[in-house]
């Protein structure tokens, strides 16, 4: 199913640690159930327009950053959002930061956020979709 007639001028998202795959998410119950809090008591009307893996494929490049030892948003959470993506015939690409948790991702102090800054100069290098 096609959402957009074509995707949105974009050269790529670097999503950190998300929770991009709603229904993993919910099974794993990360953040304390933050998906149930997230679409409420129309939860299972909303869970297939909300989550990101059901949305697949976008048309825009996906980079998912995960720290190996994320104990907040798990890394099987990005493993099946992968899964989805391949499926979907956009595999995004996901790189595994070993021995990081949740927060040192966003903190400017760590060799964690390098990475993340790597990825996103990488993504906007690319060259701008027509």
């Amino acid at each position: 199913m096609a959402y957009l007639p074509a995707p949105p001028p974009l050269r790529g998202v670097v999503a950190l640690a998300p929770i991009a795959d709603l229904t993993a998410a919910r099974a794993l119950r990360v953040c304390s159930d933050a998906v149930d809090q997230l679409l409420g008591d129309r939860l299972a009307a909303r869970l297939p327009l909300a989550d990101p893996a059901a949305l697949l494929p976008t048309g825009v490049p996906t980079i998912l950053v995960q720290g190996g030892t994320d104990a907040d948003v798990p890394p099987q959470v990005a493993d099946s959002f992968a899964a989805a993506g391949a499926i979907a015939g956009e595999p995004p690409r996901v790189v595994r930061i070993a021995a990081v948790g949740h927060f040192p991702l966003i903190d400017p102090a760590t060799a964690a956020a390098r990475t993340v800054a790597d990825e996103i100069a990488r993504t906007a290098a690319r060259p701008s979709p027509s």
